[in-house]
Order: C-alpha cells, then structure tokens, then sequence
C-alpha cells in the first residue's frame, strides 16, 4: 500500500475515534455524531482488499472503544487485577463486533451500486445494534442514538420508536452527508442545493415533532421519593465489613440517615444497590426489628440487598455455588426488596440481566468449569440470574413502578416490556464507584433520559457514590449529586398510566431493520448475476 494511502486511512480512523469519542456523554456535543460514520464510509471506497478493509476498520473502532470506554477495567485506580483483565477483554472484543458489522456493510457495498449500499446502511447497523442488546454477552453501551441524551429537542420522537429509531435518524444524516459531499458533483449546483435542502429538512425534523406534538405530563396524585447516596468504598464492603454484625450496623445506619433528612412529603425511601449485604428476609429476628424501623419512620424503604438460595438435593443449577464444609449448593441474587409499613411481607426482585463477566459468567450452565478460575475477588462474579419479572406496588397509595439495578437500564425494550406490564415510574439502583471518577457514571446516569422519554415516566436514579438523581418524561434531570460526596435528594414525581407506542410494541423499528438488511444481504448476493445478463 502507498505511504499516502496508509496515511489517509489512519487519518480517517483516527478522526472516527475522535467524532464518536466527543458525541457520547459526557460531551454535550452529540450533534457530532451526524457525522461520525462517513470516516467509515469513505473507508469503504477506498479500499478494495477485504482483509486491509478488516485491519483498518479494527484499529477505527478500537480508538472509539478506547475514547468511550477507557473505564470499564478500573485501569484509573488499578485496585482490581480481575477486573483490569475482563475491561481489558472488552476493549478488545468491542471493537471486533463492530468491525463484523461494518464488514456486512462492505460485504453488500462491493456487490452493489454506491445508492444501494448507502441505503442498505442505516438498517444494517441498527440491526447490529439489536443484535448486540440480545444473549448474555449483551453490552449495548455505544448504541449510536445514545449519544443525543443532552439534545431533549432532538429525542421526544422516541416515545414511538425507541433509542433505535434515534440511531436509524442518525445514520440517515450520516448517508445523506456522505452522498451529498462524495456523490453530487460541485457542478451540479442545483442538485447540490436540492440535496442540502433534504438534509437540512430531515435534520430539524425532530424538532419540528417536538414543537408539533409537545408532551404535557400529568402532575395529579404525587408520590414523595427520597433517595440515599451514601458513597461506601465498595471494595470496603465487600471485603472489609465481613461481619454480620457489621453489616447489620450499616444497615441501621442507612434507616438513621433516612430519619435524619427525610421532610413529611416523604413516601419512599430509596438505598442504592447492594446497600444492604444481608438476606434480611431470611433473618427473623432481624426482620422483625427492621419491619418495626420501617413503621417508626412512616415510608416504605427501597434497597438493593444480596439474596441467598439453598438448593435441595439435585435441584441446584450447574453454575451455582457449593459450601466446601458441607457440599449443599447454593446461589447469591443481586436483589432489590422493598419493605411498608403495616406490611409484613417483602415484595422483591432479582437482577435478570447480569454484566458479562464482572456479574456472571455468560451461559454459565454450559461451561460451568469457567466459574472458578474467572471469580472475581470481591466475590460478586458468580450472581444468580433472577426469573420473575416483579412490578411493585406502593400499597399505601396503589401505584406501580419497577426497580431495576445499574446495567439492567441500558436495556430499552426490557425496560418498557415492565412499563408495559403497569409500571407508573421508574426506579435504578446502581453502584458505579467502581470505575472511579470518570466517563462511566455520567454516561449510565444519561443513558436513563432515553428510558424516561421512551416510556413516558418519571425516574428516580439512586447510585452509591454518584450520580443520583431524578428525570422527568420529557428527559429533563433534576437535583443531579456530584461524584463521591454523600447525599441524600428528595424530590415529588409524578405517576404515570399513559403507555407510548414503544412501552406497547418495543424495538418494532430494530425488527423491521432485521427484515431490510436480510432482504438488501440477499439481493446483493444475486445483483453481480442480474447485471451480467444486462
């Protein structure tokens, strides 16, 4: 390959993983993302050869992987070897998947006209995309309509389409940028500026739905709802308070704050994930004195907690865990139990869709000899899939919400299939102290604007150490807490009954995409013997 040519294809990658790097939060410039694939077009015209096309796509996507990812291994305060490790693994495998996609597109560009192709595009990287949220190695982070969470005015559309359908208006601006700049002549002045006119139109068209059809929530029957940031090292309590009897006293410290800062607005009390490493509702005693805290303060408490399971004889799953002394084997869920006054039951719900990896080893029960030698040292590796997909009801006022935790928000269609299912608003419990004080959390905390504007509710988002805070359905965040500083917000919202087309119908924009790029795959396959016969 020529020098020249080599630079210009670095040139190109390097410039894709500086776009998608500056439109994903925490930068307020998503609109750069409009532009952030011609690099990857442009790309596919210039290089003939597959396998150069593969090389140089890989080293695109791992600048985009390394910009926005950089923190998922804890490399910021290397305190986790495993960790580093399975972040590592990530940043590798990220943009391998991606290349993979691309490499469909170039499959159909080389067999088809540029128009085809062009056309096919869009479709085939929202596919992917889909693709990508499905399976336990799921990890559908830089989702490309991701990137439009601080635009508000740009993303109403969602509550018929989903973050897909922001993806497939994305790409849409991509291919028509490309071809107005690479295909129309700059002779051709008035196609040029018939073409610019398109663009122009199909830009500001979220705009104009937004002023067309502007959403007005209901503000009747509030619902009051505190939430706890307590910022506790989470290798601390994971490793250091050890005890039963540590982890009791932490649990009544969290009821203390509550009492402490807590107004008579207050309904729910919410406690990030894993704030409490007790199976409570296994300990009676404990239960008990909890249950009569709970009736003293007046308000249901919401927390994230770690349920244990013991199986009979036979009965346990193949990747569960075994107790050395005895050989029983058991399961750790990484849980939310919500506790009201008056009531002497748990509703509760376990996590269903696990990290890969740092939570749970994928398709564990297929290659359950993995499970020990990849354990993460803190000993959260090996959580439990959860099965029941609970909606909890606030009693005292007859209203329905979901309790998700961290990872679980980034999931759209999993979230509405529970706003379908009469969730009125939403609640995520997270730890992000783990990545340390970098692009991790502020991408998470943005990431649930999308699931606030797609369904139409409100959210209450309670993290350990940051960042807390509360949205409303139309994707404006409230009361936002700083990074690793105690906190505790409270805050009046607002539930919802009204279900949107996609709380309804889900990714039906990511299934039609399916459909198209299946039937573009198949026709480029056949296109070379139709223009032969021409």
């Amino acid at each position: 390959m020529p020098p020249l040519q080599r630079k210009y294809l670095l040139g190109l990658a390097g410039l894709t993983g500086i776009l998608f790097t500056l439109s994903f939060p925490p930068f307020p410039t998503g609109v750069l993302a409009v532009a952030a694939f011609i690099p990857l077009l442009l790309m596919t015209e210039s290089v003939s050869s597959f396998g150069r096309f593969f090389r140089y796509a890989y080293f695109m996507f791992f600048l985009v992987s390394a910009g926005t990812l950089y923190w998922v291994g804890g490399f910021t305060h290397l305190r986790d070897p495993y960790l580093m490790i399975a972040g590592g693994a990530l940043l590798l495998w990220q943009p391998f998947f991606l290349t993979l996609l691309a490499s469909v597109y170039y499959g159909i560009r080389k067999r088809v006209p540029l128009g085809i192709a062009l056309t096919a595009f869009p479709f085939v990287w929202v596919t992917g995309e889909w693709l990508y949220a499905l399976g336990e190695f799921a990890f559908p982070w830089l989702t490309i309509g991701n990137t439009q969470t601080y635009a508000l005015e740009k993303i109403q559309f969602i509550e018929w389409t989903g973050v897909y359908g922001l993806s497939l208006w994305l790409l849409v601006m991509n291919v028509l940028l490309f071809y107005l700049f690479y295909s129309v002549p700059a002779t051709a002045v008035r196609k040029k500026m018939l073409f610019a006119g398109l663009v122009m139109t199909f830009y500001i068209a979220p705009n104009v739905y937004t002023a067309v059809a502007p959403y007005t929530p209901s503000r009747q029957d509030g619902i009051g709802v505190g939430i706890v940031q307590p910022n506790i090292d989470p290798w601390d309590k994971w490793e250091g308070a050890n005890t039963f009897s540590g982890r009791w006293q932490q649990t009544n410290a969290f009821l203390d704050v509550i009492r402490r800062e807590m107004n008579d607005s207050l309904d729910i009390a919410v406690l990030p994930e894993s704030a409490i490493l007790l199976n409570l509702p296994a300990f009676p005693q404990h239960r008990s004195e909890f249950l009569q805290r709970v009736e003293s303060l007046g308000v249901s408490v919401l927390s994230g907690y770690a349920r244990f399971e013991y199986y009979e004889e036979g009965k346990a799953p193949v990747s569960s865990n075994t107790v050395k002394a005895t050989g029983q084997r058991w399961d750790s869920f990484n849980s939310i139990f919500f506790a009201q006054p008056g009531r002497t039951e748990f509703q509760s719900y376990s996590k269903m869709r696990l990290v890969p990896f740092a939570e749970r080893i994928p398709y564990a029960e297929d290659v359950p000899f993995l499970i020990e030698p990849l354990r993460w040292g803190v000993g959260i590796s090996n959580w439990g899939m959860g099965k029941d997909s609970t909606v909890f009801r606030h009693e005292s006022s007859g209203h329905r919400f979901l309790a998700m935790v961290c990872y679980e928000s980034i999931f759209p269609e999993f979230v509405a299939s529970f706003v379908a299912g009469g969730a009125e608003f939403l609640v995520f419990i997270t730890n992000d102290s783990w990545w340390g004080n970098t692009s991790g959390a502020r991408q998470h905390q943005q990431y649930a604007v999308l699931r606030a504007v797609e369904n139409r509710r409100w959210v209450a988002r309670c993290a350990n150490g940051g960042i807390s805070s509360f949205i409303d359905p139309s994707g404006t965040v409230y009361d936002v807490t700083a990074m690793y500083e105690p906190a505790y917000i409270q805050r009046t919202i607002y539930p919802q009954s009204y279900n949107t087309v996609y709380s309804l119908h889900g990714d039906w924009i990511a299934r039609i995409s399916a459909s198209m790029t299946l039937l573009f795959a198949c026709f480029s396959m056949g296109y070379p013997l139709i223009s032969k016969k021409k």
